[in-house]
Formats: C-alpha cells, sequence, structure tokens
C-alpha cells in the first residue's frame, strides 16, 4: 500500500509540473507570428515577463525595430505591453500558452492624423521557434 501510495504522489507530482510547464512561458525563447513579427523573451521570473518585439506587419508603422516587451504570465494567460515610442502609440495583447503556439488579441492604442486617441483590435497566433 506504501510503494501505491509514493507512485501516485510521484505521478501527481509528474502531472503538476507538466502543467505548469504548459501554462508558462518559456525563458529565453523565441516566437514569431503569422504577420512575421518577432518576440523574444528573456526572462520570465516570478511571473515577470521581460524581452523584445519587433514589428514586421505590413501596414503598419515602425518595422524592423527592437522595442522593449514586458508583461506578466499566469496560470490563467499572459499578456504583454510593447510601446512603439518612435510611433507614439502602444499595443498590448493578450492570450495563452499552448503547446507551441500562443494565440493573443490585441489592441494597438495610437493617435490618428486629426490627433484623436484612437484604438484597433486584432488577433495574433504566435509560433515558437525556439
Amino acid at each position: 500500500m506504501k510503494r501505491l501510495l509514493g507512485f501516485l504522489l510521484i505521478a501527481q507530482f509528474c502531472l503538476l509540473c507538466a502543467e505548469a510547464r504548459a501554462q508558462g512561458l518559456p525563458a529565453p525563447s523565441y516566437w514569431k507570428n503569422e504577420r512575421g513579427s518577432e518576440l523574444f523573451v528573456w526572462s520570465a521570473n516570478s511571473g515577470s515577463i521581460q524581452g523584445t518585439f519587433t514589428n514586421h506587419a505590413q501596414g503598419f508603422a515602425c518595422q524592423g525595430i527592437p522595442y522593449p516587451a514586458s508583461g506578466a504570465v499566469r496560470p490563467t494567460g499572459l499578456h504583454f505591453v510593447v510601446t512603439f515610442a518612435q510611433c507614439n502609440s502602444f499595443t498590448q495583447w493578450v492570450g495563452k500558452v499552448n503547446g507551441p503556439h500562443m494565440p493573443t488579441s490585441w489592441t494597438l492604442f495610437y493617435v490618428d492624423k486629426n490627433g484623436k486617441p484612437s484604438k484597433l483590435k486584432g488577433a495574433d497566433i504566435f509560433t515558437r521557434v525556439w
């Protein structure tokens, strides 16, 4: 009976470890979305995310420049924000790591050509490259 209990405890521990790893964001890791933009996560300590994001999405400004990305990862999901200083805008992504994929929704906050604060919403799926 003690052997069975020991085996069950070890099995439960392994399952919990696998679940925590599946929900987390590995660091370092490199992700790319379907628009070609890149997210490099270099730190994910104590739930805090630090890295860089480089925009390559057609039709959007501030391309090809790595900008700081920061946010948080929790068991329920993650979010990160990038401020595109040269474009007077910032974007927030909200999503969840699902194996090698990270489906997200995003909101871009910007100032339009008339000086009015505006926002645009969309979605990205990031795929882990390494």
